[in-house]
């Protein structure tokens, strides 16, 4: 793994400079203002809510917001694939990816995913007339140019265990990575120690001199599998068994926790795992065998399980990024 991830360095190192002598050519869209949300991370970060909260605080400001994703595991046979207009989804989860259909779902602007950001978000300007594009999950992607980077770092694993991929989490090296940085967010702060999360801050603040934010995913609501609320307390003192394929799932345990089960248990799949039949019948079982009153699930998962697939005691939990000190995006909107 050490090797490993020393080629892995030397390949990602030899990129970024590359980018940063201008070697390799940095694309700009002309008129567009484009906001970067995105990790040196791998996963887990909180990204998909974070998109969500930046996309309708620049509508409550008045812009016109499109969202760009490379939609990782999508299939689609076309580029840009236009996943929602705002109103109707002209996708599957299948050729979207499971995390642009989900703000299809959740915005009611435009989801547009392509490998290739610039030609989606050139697209996005010439069909749509969008003046601000959020760039979900491009912090790597250095062959666009962008106004902000705003790099979210996870309160419960902030550096990835200071290892490269594949033997750590990080994607680049850390500290060359954050001087491209506009400002950070430093996410899901509820889920560690208040001592913790300012370590972490004060390495931002003094070490790097960039604004620093904080972040926490609350608990809105459940909801059965169409989307009917219900309330929190039926978790209290139950037995529930947790299946997710995220990044860091016991996160999810964590916010589960706060909700006082009496009992909880975890079927965990890879991060983005389309979920089969047989994982389901599994789950059911599992169940069964631990007398569990509720199975839950994320809402990432929901939409990635076969389609008119029932399964009468899942609940999803709904989860909503908040922030709790608030420097995010303050320099733009004072440009008003």
């Amino acid at each position: 793994m050490k090797i490993l991830a020393c080629i892995y360095y030397a390949i990602t190192s030899l990129r970024n400079f590359l980018y940063n002598v201008k070697i390799l050519p940095i694309e700009s869209v002309e008129g567009v203002e484009i906001v970067c949300v995105g990790n040196i991370t791998v996963g887990g970060t909180g990204k998909t809510p974070a998109v969500q909260y930046f996309t309708k605080r620049f509508q409550e400001m008045g812009k016109k917001v499109a969202v760009i994703s490379r939609g990782y595991r999508g299939k689609r046979k076309r580029e840009p694939l236009l996943v929602s207009d705002g109103r109707i989804i002209f996708a599957t989860v299948k050729e979207s990816g499971d995390e642009p259909y989900l703000h299809a779902l959740s915005l009611n602007v435009p989801i547009i995913v392509s490998g290739n950001r610039y030609k989606a978000c050139l697209f996005a300007k010439k069909h749509f007339g969008v003046d601000t594009i959020i760039l979900d999950d491009g912090f790597q992607h250095r062959k666009l140019k962008r106004n902000r980077d705003i790099v979210l770092i996870d309160a419960t694993n902030p550096f990835g265990y200071r290892e490269l991929l594949p033997k750590g989490r990080l994607r680049e090296d850390f500290r060359k990575a954050v001087e491209r940085a506009s400002e950070f967010i430093i996410t899901k702060s509820d889920l560690t120690s208040e001592r913790e999360v300012n370590v972490i801050k004060r390495y931002l603040k003094m070490k790097i001199k960039k604004e620093v934010s904080l972040a926490k995913h609350g608990v809105v609501s459940l909801c059965d599998m169409h989307g009917n609320p219900k309330p929190l307390f039926w978790l209290k003192e139950k037995r529930v068994l947790l299946f997710s394929g995220l990044a860091n799932p016991l996160n999810f345990e964590k916010t589960v926790i706060s909700l006082n089960p009496s009992y909880i248990e975890r079927i965990d799949f890879i991060d983005h795992h389309k979920l089969k039949l047989k994982d389901l019948e599994m789950i059911k079982k599992r169940a069964e065998s631990i007398n569990a009153s509720f199975i839950l699930t994320t809402e990432k998962d929901l939409v990635k399980m076969p389609e008119g697939y029932q399964m009468d005691n899942l609940l999803v939990l709904k989860i909503e990024f908040m922030l709790t000190e608030d420097n995010a995006l303050k320099p733009l909107e004072n440009k008003e």
